[in-house]
């Protein structure tokens, strides 16, 4: 604890120490110490046995005080030395005893003096002196100032990040705006209207995705603004003295707190797919049936041993007897299935299966890398994205599966894969319409995936086949 001054000293010796107040009718016990005539008494109250020092505890002759007048004069003394009067008036001074500000109670966050500083020791509380605990809370202060300054930084980075943004939205709008015009002027007679609605539902979507930037601006500014009115306000307190400085501290505090907590705002611009399902009114485009698709065969290499392809490999049933095959890193062993001959690694590639009044298929594509010896969930995190029949129930394998409620049952299944787009989608060209559509972005090739389902005696022994595609008339 610091030092006291010559008159803090003076003021604790002419100080009571039961009342607490300056001594009135002082008088002295045996050992030495000196209490107001009244609190003396009023401790050694009639029928007490042992009179006892109210200091120091020490055993003292009954009712036996010496009245001090010297000391009631050096009281007299005290209260003119410390009357308030002849305080600095710019130091501010205990409301209650008019003495001077020397200590700081942290639990009840006040300046206090010392008559003060003694009452609040007995309740436990810490106390301290006044000028440690400014030292203290300035140091406080200054620390989360430079700490809101590194914020103030990196919102005013983002904010010339996305002064950018739109920016880089019309290069991004402009390049898909390319895209389309060159995937229409092909058939530019017969799509003229599906591409003018492309065109409106991505000037919708950049209005949409700017008003979000915008929006996104002004959360930052007003950020901005009130982490700047922060630091100013935890400046101006810094500079202030004393006490002073201490009031309302703990609001600044709070802000400050508060202010760990913003969160910046970010806006994606990815834009959707403006060929998110492939248009019905395409398929009535034997042309473009014809650009898009191929024609596609099994691979016998990749074939499980339980399944037989047909001589031109185009279809696929499934034999309750395992043919001696050899046994090649490309072939699956587990899962029986067989892949298409064709890797894809860009593109547009539409294919049709007829699928027929089998109780059991599963069509879709599958990376190329896949294994084919390991019992695995035929999923899109491992590498499939298929649509299949099974117990009756149609589901895309997602995680979980997906039912698909269809109108009609399909008997022919077309697949449209688009690489470029991570499309792979499904229909059900019996009665044209369509089924599901994965999206993923691929990142190595995929191959067309067949697996006609397992045979028990004369139910589900119908093959997968490959089809021409038909014209949706």
């Amino acid at each position: 604890m610091a030092s006291l001054d010559p008159l803090e000293t003076l003021r604790m010796d002419t100080t009571c120490s039961i009342c607490l107040e300056y001594l009135m009718d002082p008088v002295t016990i045996g050992c030495g110490h000196s209490f107001c005539r009244v609190c003396i008494h009023r401790c050694w109250e009639p029928g007490t046995h042992d009179f006892l020092c109210p200091v120091c505890r020490k055993l003292c002759a009954q009712h036996v005080v010496v009245p001090s007048r010297q000391l009631a004069s050096v009281v007299e003394i005290a209260k003119q030395l410390h009357s308030p009067k002849r305080k600095v008036l710019d130091e501010p001074l205990c409301p209650q005893h008019h003495e001077m500000l020397h200590f700081f109670c942290k639990e009840d966050q006040e300046a206090m003096c010392l008559v003060c500083a003694v009452s609040h020791g007995d309740r436990a509380h810490s106390v301290g002196p006044l000028d440690d605990a400014i030292v203290e809370y300035k140091s406080k202060l200054q620390d989360c100032q430079l700490h809101l300054d590194v914020k103030l930084q990196e919102v005013n980075k983002r904010i010339s990040t996305e002064e950018r943004r739109p920016q880089e939205l019309r290069e991004l709008v402009k390049s898909r705006r390319q895209r389309i015009i060159c995937d229409f002027e092909e058939l530019r007679s017969l799509l003229e209207e599906e591409k003018e609605a492309q065109l409106r539902r991505l000037k919708a979507e950049e209005a949409e995705i700017l008003e979000k930037l915008k929006d996104g601006m002004a959360l930052l500014s007003e950020q901005r603004l009130s982490l700047s009115k922060l630091i100013t306000d935890m400046g101006e307190k810094c500079l202030e003295s004393g006490t002073e400085m201490l009031k309302d501290v703990q609001i600044i505090m709070q802000r400050y707190e508060t202010s760990e907590t913003i969160e910046l705002p970010s806006v994606s611009l990815e834009l959707k797919r403006t060929m998110e399902f492939f248009p019905r009114q395409f398929f009535t485009l034997t042309k473009l049936l014809k650009k898009y698709s191929g024609d596609m065969t099994l691979d016998p290499e990749t074939a499980h041993p339980n399944l037989m392809l047909s001589e031109n490999l185009k279809s696929v049933h499934f034999i309750n007897i395992c043919q001696v095959l050899p046994d090649t890193p490309r072939r699956f062993t587990i899962y029986p299935c067989v892949l298409g001959s064709a890797a894809y690694i860009s593109g547009r590639h539409y294919w049709e299966v007829d699928v027929g009044n089998k109780t059991q298929w599963a069509l879709g594509v599958c990376y190329e890398s896949v294994s084919r010896k390991a019992e695995i969930d035929t999923k899109p995190e491992t590498g499939y994205w298929r649509v299949r029949l099974w117990n009756g129930k149609y589901a895309a394998t997602t995680t979980p599966f997906t039912l698909l409620h269809l109108r009609v049952k399909p008997k022919r299944v077309g697949v449209f894969l688009d690489y470029e787009a991570g499309k792979v989608s499904f229909y059900n060209v019996t009665d044209h319409s369509h089924i599901y559509t994965f999206s993923v972005e691929f990142a190595e090739p995929v191959c067309p995936l067949f697996y006609p389902g397992i045979r028990f005696g004369h139910v589900n022994a119908a093959p997968l086949v490959i089809c021409q595609p038909l014209d949706w008339d």
